[in-house]
């Protein structure tokens, strides 16, 4: 009797454990995110190319963008799901260098900066990573 006491509190201290969940837990079904591209140099006035997944899922390119470049949409996404960004700069010196960025829901969750003559920046995030 006393192991089945112990067993079945164990259970019960498991099942409230596990359901239990923390602010910033990322939901495995579908949820809407606000999501941001940012798009930025310090040493070039254009991206010659950005292409990004869009609010669909599929992909948008656009040429020769003035920078700073924001793209800004509602998606909805779940856990696996993913979101990338490529910005670059054509034919620059060695000290260019150009930076993207992925927000969700105004929280930054990605970024790289690519540099060079040809630099590019590709960030990739997956939602629940």
């Amino acid at each position: 009797m006393k192991r089945l006491a112990y067993l079945l509190l164990s259970c019960a201290a498991l099942v409230t454990a596990s359901s239990c969940s923390k602010d910033d837990a990322t939901p495995t079904g579908p949820k809407e995110y606000q999501v941001e591209y940012r798009i930025s140099s310090a040493t070039a006035p254009t991206s010659d190319y950005i292409s990004y997944d869009n609010e669909s899922g599929g992909t948008t390119t656009v040429n020769n963008v003035p920078l700073p470049a924001t793209y800004r949409f509602k998606r909805t996404m779940k856990q696996g799901d993913h979101l990338s960004l490529l910005a670059s700069l054509d034919g620059g010196s060695a000290a260019s260098e150009i930076t993207a960025a992925i927000l969700l829901d105004g929280r930054e969750v990605k970024k790289e900066t690519g540099r060079g003559a040809n630099a590019q920046a590709v960030p990739v995030y997956v939602i629940g990573q």
